[in-house]
């Protein structure tokens, strides 16, 4: 005949049961973040930039310029700088709305948007890795998945390398905004796994995220819980009378 169990061993059969399902619900998770975290610590973080393969420094560095006579100054200029964009002296004229256009700094002439070859060529030049060919070059005038959300409009330039580089390129001012390759697209799977953004990938403060690791520190502690009560107790020492 099976003896009554005490109020504490009830308690431990309840919590080990608790531990026990907590574990099932949250330890897919706890797998997938050990699991991301790992693939992330292992991966180049200047692959995963492409800085291997890209320089971003411009040709010259950004120098004031004077507000030429051919530019009007209306009130809403915010900076005037020379810039060297594929190889050529340009002023950059940014206004407070935001937007930015390069200028021919004797004429006047407006150049941007860029043309689809003149973004070939920045992309070319910018490339530093082993030779390949530019694959194509399309506009981007809307967000593309999670890889590139403006500014607007855009060139992608894809290179026809093993890594499948996409460059990013202001069709206003001629600037890399973005690099992106597979190496790049493996790290923000991992990413949105890891913080529980499936879409956005920039999402740090979810309630699915915090929920499920209340889940994971409860599952620690409970452990270390039942841990203690498994250890034999070491017998006290009888009081000599």
């Amino acid at each position: 005949m099976a003896l009554p169990r005490s109020r504490k061993q009830k308690l431990h059969i309840l919590g080990s049961r608790l531990h026990k399902w907590l574990a099932v619900c949250v330890g897919i998770q706890v797998l997938l973040w050990m699991g991301s975290g790992a693939i992330m610590s292992w991966l180049k973080i200047e692959h995963v930039r492409s800085e291997h393969v890209i320089a971003r420094t411009p040709g010259a560095l950004p120098a004031d310029a004077p507000v030429p006579s051919w530019l009007a100054n209306d009130g809403t200029l915010v900076a005037v700088t020379t810039r060297a964009v594929n190889g050529q002296s340009v002023i950059e004229v940014r206004r407070r709305d935001g937007s930015a256009a390069l200028h021919d700094p004797v004429s006047g002439r407006r150049l941007s948007p860029l043309s689809a070859r003149t973004a070939s060529e920045i992309a070319q030049g910018a490339w530093k890795g082993a030779p390949t060919d530019v694959q194509g070059v399309l506009p981007v005038r809307a967000p593309v998945g999670t890889e590139y959300g403006g500014p607007f409009p855009a060139w992608q330039v894809t290179f026809a390398d093993p890594d499948r580089t996409r460059l990013y390129i202001d069709a206003s001012s001629g600037a890399v905004l973005a690099a992106r390759s597979d190496t790049w697209r493996v790290f923000d799977l991992v990413w949105g796994l890891h913080i529980m953004d499936w879409t956005l990938r920039e999402r740090i403060n979810s309630w699915w995220l915090f929920v499920f690791a209340l889940g994971g520190t409860a599952i620690a502690l409970s452990g270390f819980v039942l841990l203690a009560n498994r250890f034999p107790r070491l017998p006290r020492p009888r009081k000599r009378r």
